[in-house]
């Protein structure tokens, strides 16, 4: 292991409180010296449960027979996407589990077309749209690009090849989701992955060369969270934990990435506020400037169940803990990664000419 990652590794193991403190601190300092304390929101529309892998952590997996399978319809995605612009979103995360079919890809592909179509006739101009829908070609990747999808999620879990093994069934392959955070690269995209932490089998080392790998592989957006067991996942049944504290180990790697990636977009993740009251303003405290309201139909919602219990906020609520923490949310603008211009060598789009409002009290 590299020296850098072996003081890592202790300063994410220590059980020091002041070790944590001073992360923190640090972290907030970075992350206002380097893109403000502005926080942007990103809408995420969670519109299949159908998924035809079976990744060991995950209740979406194909054989869990125990959720109910929905997927919504192209009127009810441009639906929810109308009233969140009408809130004051101008981003959108569009998710579901991975379905390698054409009918799924073209699903996808006219969700993308009709949202940009409507937004860009608006007077705050369009939506932007992030996609998180797994493993696809090269080609399907280009496509939705040109459609207008602009940003893409593709979590790694894990950057140990071997743990990753260990956490997906044998036909899934760590090589493979290198090759498309490559693709994803070179179309255009600003890229975006991330871990779980506190995995069985995870170590505080694994972690520290988590978070070099994503310093070496120069992204653009980082979402990190603890693993929140799901019961009826295979890895529910084992038992081999080297994480003491998932929660508090998490706002560690984020202000440790935050430090080694200044200028990257960041969310305080859900399971972060689910496994925890404060996760949403300890994540903003740890460097984070993304939240991910989810916009999915409540009669969906326990059914997009990739972990249990998950805890849903509404934007007023959320608003209210960004503006307590001494933070800013700002309405009507994009918020796209500083990092994604800087190593392109472009100027960060001029948002004058936004409108940024604040939610009233």
């Amino acid at each position: 292991m590299k020296p850098a990652a072996d003081k890592i590794a202790a300063l994410l193991q220590s059980p020091e409180e002041e070790v944590l403190i001073n992360l923190l601190n640090r972290a907030q300092q970075c992350r206002r010296e380097n893109i403000g304390n502005t926080v942007y929101l990103r809408g995420l529309i969670e519109f299949s449960n159908y998924c035809d892998l079976n990744c060991l952590y995950c209740g979406l997996r194909k054989n869990n027979y125990q959720i109910s399978r929905y997927h919504l319809t192209l009127e009810q995605v441009v639906d929810i996407a109308r009233q969140a612009y009408q809130n004051g979103f101008h981003s959108l995360a569009l998710q579901s589990g991975q379905v390698n079919t054409s009918a799924e890809f073209r699903f996808i592909l006219d969700a993308v077309k009709a949202i940009k179509d409507f937004s860009s006739q608006e007077v705050n101009g369009s939506l932007g749209i992030t996609l998180s829908v797994g493993e696809l070609s090269y080609q399907q990747y280009k496509t939705l690009w040109e459609a207008g999808a602009h940003r893409y999620l593709l979590r790694i879990e894990t950057s140990d090849p071997v743990l990753f093994n260990r956490i997906h069934p044998s036909g899934q392959r760590f090589s493979k989701r290198l090759e498309c955070l490559d693709s994803l690269k070179d179309i255009g995209y600003q890229v975006g992955t991330g871990v779980m932490i506190g995995l069985p089998g995870q170590t505080y080392e694994s972690l520290a060369e988590d978070l070099l790998f994503f310093e070496e592989r120069d992204i653009d957006m980082l979402g990190m969270g603890p693993y929140i067991i799901h019961p009826g996942t295979p890895l529910a049944k084992i038992d081999e934990y080297y994480i003491n504290d998932p929660y508090i180990t998490t706002l560690k790697m984020m202000a440790l990435a935050r430090l080694l990636m200044p200028d990257i977009n960041m969310v305080a993740s859900t399971a972060l506020q689910t496994i925890h009251p404060a996760g949403l303003t300890m994540g903003l405290k740890a460097g984070a400037n993304i939240v991910m309201p989810v916009l999915t139909p409540g009669e969906n919602r326990s059914d997009y169940s990739i972990y249990a219990n998950k805890v849903y906020k509404d934007l007023q609520k959320i608003s209210q803990e960004i503006e307590q923490s001494g933070n800013r949310l700002a309405l009507w603008q994009w918020g796209d990664s500083r990092h994604y211009y800087r190593r392109l060598n472009l100027p960060y789009p001029d948002q004058s000419s936004l409108l940024s409002h604040e939610v009233a009290d």
